[in-house]
């Protein structure tokens, strides 16, 4: 396992987790990649798009992927940024992979986890650096394991903030159940 293919690792975890749930699922990235969404999870007359983010960390670290000059002037979001496309994501599945057997995920809906990524990035990116300065885009991050380290009351806050909005969704499948009995009732 490797930077190259985790992401499509962290997709089969997913559509497993997904399928044992009695969830039908359809890879949107089999002719290449989709933009917002990689599966389609289909349960009780419902269908979700969901966008899968891999990454592989020892200390379990969830990778929202990587932001750019956009995201971070907020000209962009951080997930479904193609407005265009006929995609656009629901929940959004965060996959931290030690190997196939060992892994973690926050399953989110998509709006909460853009919430926790602006916050991410508010600490992290729209600050000036040290010396003054416009910080670099790059990948962006999260532990809900790791106490935020900063120095900074402000940037402190925000991190705590971001974890108290993520820790809800760690390992909670049952968010997508629910949502397809709520849609299942709404219907009947």
């Amino acid at each position: 396992m490797n930077k190259s293919n985790v992401g499509r690792i962290a997709e089969r975890i997913v559509s497993n987790e997904l399928e044992y749930r009695g969830f039908r699922v359809s890879d949107l990235n089999k002719e290449g990649t989709s933009a917002n969404a990689d599966l389609i999870a289909a349960k009780s007359g419902c269908a979700w798009q969901i966008q899968v983010k891999g990454h592989t960390w020892e200390d379990w670290w969830f990778q929202y992927g990587y932001c750019t000059d956009e995201i971070i002037d907020r000209r962009e979001n951080m997930f479904n940024r193609k407005k265009n496309s006929f995609y656009k994501a629901q929940f959004v599945v965060m996959v931290c992979v030690k190997s196939p057997h060992d892994y973690r995920c926050l399953v989110v809906p998509a709006d909460i986890a853009e919430r926790a990524a602006q916050k991410n990035l508010e600490a992290h990116y729209r600050s000036p650096k040290k010396g003054g300065g416009r910080k670099k885009p790059g990948g962006v991050y999260v532990s809900l394991d790791q106490p935020c380290r900063s120095k900074d009351e402000a940037k402190k806050a925000l991190c705590e903030e971001e974890q108290r909005i993520l820790k809800p969704y760690l390992g909670n499948w049952e968010c997508l159940e629910s949502l397809a009995s709520t849609e299942l009732t709404k219907s009947a």
